[in-house]
């Protein structure tokens, strides 16, 4: 029996939890430099000034809800995310947001907060932890259902650059300065990228942190949104509406309901 087969993250072991649990210590030190923030610019741009309802999808630390209250400081939006790892909610609950944020736990394929909600939001490829097919078609099905009628999902997600099977190993520096073996291995026909960090030191006894991401193209999105009664509003390369084409590497898209 092989990996696929016995896990559908594809990693022996490996579940909803697994990733945010184990970087949940270092991911906001690690991914402090991050070039997202157009994301949550664009986002924005588009809401009107009085207050909307917002639902982020997997929450973490709350890096991307920081993000939106300096942008809407005095908006009063409801700002509810929701994530699996109760270590990442942890640290999230420890930055002291106001009341008008809340944090649930749980997995975002199997179930959301109620709605409605004007905005749906789902961070740079943190779609793709769900593990499978099954899973996201779930996923996009409870966001359609928690939507307002006039209410858009936006997502943020890459596009593998490679079509060809692959294993990877170097050493990486983090946004700390911490260096660590960073290992990959990218299946393109089961459209899987699966590795390791590894810190080097006695200090850390070789601390590894696994991922496993299933990552979708944009048809395929596409495609699963459209069974789930929504609509492709708007794609572009980044958040600043650059066009998007076949060579780009990254997507921001904008889902609304087929109403």
């Amino acid at each position: 029996m092989n990996h696929q087969e016995a896990n559908p993250y594809g990693v022996d072991g490996y579940d909803a939890t697994t990733y945010g649990d184990s970087f949940a210590a270092v991911y906001d030190q690690w991914y402090s430099d991050l070039d997202d923030a157009d994301f949550l610019e664009s986002i924005i741009s588009s809401l009107p000034p009085q207050p909307v309802r917002v639902l982020e999808l997997g929450v973490g630390t709350g890096r991307l809800v920081a993000q939106w209250l300096s942008l809407r400081p005095t908006s009063g939006d409801t700002i509810i995310g929701i994530d699996s790892s109760v270590a990442m909610l942890q640290i999230a609950h420890e930055k002291n947001f106001p009341a008008s944020v809340s944090f649930v736990q749980g997995d975002f394929s199997e179930q959301l907060p109620t709605g409605p909600f004007d905005v749906v939001f789902i961070g740079y490829n943190t779609l793709f932890n769900v593990p499978d097919e099954s899973a996201l078609q779930s996923c996009i099905s409870h966001v359609a259902h928690v939507l307002t009628p006039t209410g858009s999902l936006y997502l943020d997600a890459v596009i593998p650059n490679s079509t060809e099977a692959s294993t990877h190993e170097s050493m990486q520096t983090m946004a700390t300065g911490e260096e660590v073996l960073a290992t990959s291995h990218h299946d393109p026909v089961s459209q899987r990228i699966t590795g390791t960090f590894t810190h080097v030191g006695p200090e850390h006894a070789s601390q590894v942190r696994s991922f496993a991401v299933r990552y979708f193209t944009p048809p395929q999105l596409d495609a699963i949104a459209e069974q789930s009664g929504l609509a492709l509003f708007s794609r572009y390369a980044d958040g600043r509406q650059t066009a998007f084409t076949s060579d780009s590497h990254r997507h921001v898209s904008r889902y609304s309901p087929t109403v």
